[in-house]
C-alpha cells in the first residue's frame, strides 16, 4: 500500500510566500508613497538645514513642493536655508512665492514665522556687532514687514563699526588744503553753528510753496532725507518723540531730496510718519547749500541762527539737547 504525501509542507511554504510578499509590497508601498515621500524630502531637508548643507537641504525642500506645492514646512524651510546662507536677497522672492502658493491660514503662520526669525536675527547681529550683516537683514524686515517694530529698528546702533560712522567730520589738518567749509560744501554737512540760515523754498504734496522764514517765531528741526535711506528710515522714531515733546515751541520737518511727493507720501503711508514732509526738485538749494548725502540735520532757532547740524544717523540725545537749545535761546 502506497503512502500519501502530506501537503502541509507545500501549504506552509505557500504561506509564507505570500506573508514576505505582503511584506515586501508593504515596504515597497511605505517608501514610495507620496506622502511617505514628502516626509522624507522635508525630514532630510531639516537634517541638512541643521548641519549646515544648506545646497542639500535646498533641493530637499524643492522636492517636497514638487510633491505638495501648497506645503507650510516646506516653505519654511527654504527660509532657513536662505537665512543659513545668507542669500537675504533671495527672501523677498521667496516670501512672494509663498504668498501666492499658500492658504491665507498657512501664509499668516509663515509669515509670523518669517518676521519672528527676522527679528531675532537683527537683536543677534547687534548683540555681536556684526553691522554689515545686521543692516542686510534689516533692509529685507524693512521691505517684507508691513508694521515693522520701530524699537528693534531704532535700537539697532551700527555706530560701534567704522564703516557706518556718522560723527561729524574732523576738523582738518590745515597742510591738507582743505578747510571746514570746504569739506562742509564736498560732503553737504550744512551751515556752521551760530551761521544764520539761509531762506530756501520747498513744496507740499499739493504744490503749495513755503520757505523756512514761514516758521519764524518757532524752533525748526529741518531733516533732509530720501525714501531710499536706510538711516533715515533709522531715524523716525526719535524724530516723531522729539516732535511730540517740543510741540507748541518747535515743529520738526523733512525735505525729501529729488523724488516727488508720490514716493514721499507712499513712504509716510507705509511706515506711519506722523510729521510733515515738503519736497525740492533737486540736491541745490537756494542759498548755497549742495548736500551730497542723506540723513541731513539742521536745527534753527527762531531767529533762523543754526544750533546744530549732523550728517548721518542721528541718535535721540544730540536730536533732544540741540533742539532744546535753540528752543530755549534768548537774545
Amino acid at each position: 500500500m502506497t503512502e500519501k504525501k502530506s501537503k502541509a509542507p507545500l501549504i506552509i511554504a505557500l504561506i509564507a510566500a505570500g506573508v514576505i510578499l505582503i511584506a515586501g509590497l508593504a515596504v515597497i508601498l511605505y517608501f514610495f508613497l507620496p506622502s511617505r515621500r514628502l516626509e522624507n524630502a522635508l525630514g532630510s531637508g531639516r537634517d541638512n538645514c541643521a548641519n549646515g548643507y544648506y545646497d542639500r537641504a535646498e533641493r530637499a525642500y524643492e522636492n517636497a513642493l514638487e510633491l505638495d506645492p501648497k506645503n507650510l514646512e516646506a516653505y519654511k524651510g527654504l527660509f532657513d536655508v536662505c537665512m543659513g546662507r545668507e542669500d537675504f536677497d533671495d527672501i523677498e522672492d521667496l516670501y512672494d512665492d509663498a504668498k501666492d502658493a499658500l492658504s491665507n491660514k498657512d501664509f499668516v503662520e509663515f509669515d509670523k514665522y518669517v518676521i519672528k526669525k527676522l527679528e531675532t536675527a537683527i537683536k543677534k547681529a547687534e548683540k555681536h556687532e556684526e553691522w554689515e550683516l545686521g543692516i542686510d537683514i534689516l533692509e529685507v524686515y524693512v521691505d517684507i514687514c508691513d508694521n515693522p517694530d520701530l524699537k528693534i529698528i531704532s535700537d539697532f546702533n551700527p555706530l560701534g563699526h567704522p564703516a557706518f560712522d556718522t560723527s561729524e567730520p574732523a576738523q582738518p589738518d590745515v597742510q591738507t588744503g582743505s578747510s571746514r567749509e570746504e569739506l562742509g560744501s564736498r560732503y553737504g554737512y550744512g551751515y556752521e553753528v551760530g551761521e544764520m540760515i539761509s531762506d530756501f523754498t520747498f513744496s507740499d504734496e499739493d504744490g503749495n510753496f513755503y520757505s523756512i522764514s514761514d516758521f519764524q517765531g518757532k524752533a525748526v528741526y529741518i531733516n533732509f532725507f530720501t525714501t531710499w535711506c536706510t538711516y533715515c528710515f533709522y531715524e523716525l522714531p526719535d524724530m516723531m518723540d522729539v516732535a511730540d515733546e517740543f510741540a507748541g515751541d518747535a515743529v520738526v520737518i523733512m525735505i525729501d531730496l529729488g523724488e516727488g511727493p508720490e514716493l514721499g507720501m507712499q513712504y509716510a503711508e507705509d511706515y506711519d510718519v506722523d510729521l510733515p514732509i515738503y519736497y525740492v526738485d533737486g540736491w541745490e538749494l537756494e542759498g548755497g547749500l549742495s548736500i551730497e548725502a542723506v540723513p541731513l540735520s539742521i536745527v534753527i532757532d527762531r531767529y533762523g541762527m543754526v544750533h546744530g547740524n549732523h550728517l548721518g544717523m542721528a541718535e535721540y540725545d544730540w536730536m533732544h539737547d540741540t533742539m532744546e537749545e535753540a528752543v530755549n535761546t534768548k537774545y
